[in-house]
């Protein structure tokens, strides 16, 4: 029961984020007007704006104009509910807490930087926020924080300038690092740096199939945050489940 309840919170807090992944790269409020469809305008009801339910019943159209609706905002909501589900039905509540809230986070940023290139400062706040908050009440030791930040910031960012130095060219942004803050202080040093090998290792598997579809171009841009965040999350999860002496290495 908890599982699903959790789950269905977990999707509503995922329809919020689909706002916030659409409105913050516009400057526009997450907030006012209401949700509305992005080809007629016409405003959204709230019961045709039940997360999964409502993409489910209008066959991914928007009730009034027939205008598909991107499959974002189902994934999301799904990826949402998911984790939220996963959280509370695996972590004590304080730990499920703040990491479903922060997933929700990362998943947005991935998103955004997935479309446009761009970590948004905004939600890199709020991620802080989250972790001073788990930092706080306990739940996060002032240990795994600073070590986690320290793998999470000056390992990439030291590879970033040696990228720079052998080929003048920047590898990753500085975005990326603000975001190797967060999760190395949510997942420890360890659990970092085996994020960055992960996500390092998809990111060059993605540039190289990108390559062969599209033709190789040395200087192809390539979103380094889903990688980041996905590598993040899944190492998280995994370590839940994990009994080997590495695993153990990675709580630290």
């Amino acid at each position: 029961m908890d599982l699903l309840i959790f789950f269905t919170f977990g999707t509503f807090v995922g329809s919020f984020f689909n706002v916030v992944i659409y409105r913050m790269p516009r400057n526009e409020s997450i907030i006012k007007p209401r949700s509305h469809c992005p080809t007629c305008k016409t405003s959204i009801p709230f019961y045709r704006n039940i997360p999964l339910v409502s993409f489910i019943l209008q066959v991914g159209k928007c009730a009034n104009c027939q205008g598909a609706i991107s499959f974002q905002y189902p994934a999301v909501e799904l990826i949402n509910g998911l984790i939220w589900g996963w959280a509370f039905y695996t972590l004590p509540f304080p730990e499920a807490v703040i990491a479903s809230f922060l997933s929700s986070i990362l998943i947005a940023i991935a998103w955004i930087d997935a479309r446009i290139y761009m970590v948004p400062l905004d939600l890199i706040i709020a991620g802080v926020v989250v972790l001073l908050f788990a930092v706080i009440f306990g739940i996060l030791s002032y240990s795994q924080v600073l070590w986690g930040i320290a793998a999470g910031v000056l390992l990439p960012g030291f590879m970033m300038g040696l990228t720079w130095l052998v080929t003048r060219r920047q590898g990753m942004g500085f975005g990326d690092l603000q975001l190797g803050l967060i999760l190395g202080a949510w997942v420890g040093p360890i659990a970092m740096i085996l994020t960055l090998f992960f996500a390092s290792f998809l990111g060059l598997v993605a540039w190289i199939v990108i390559s062969m579809v599209k033709g190789l171009d040395r200087d192809r841009p390539l979103p380094f945050a889903p990688y980041l965040v996905f590598s993040a999350i899944s190492i998280f999860i995994v370590s839940e489940y994990s009994t080997t002496l590495i695993d153990q290495l990675i709580m630290l």
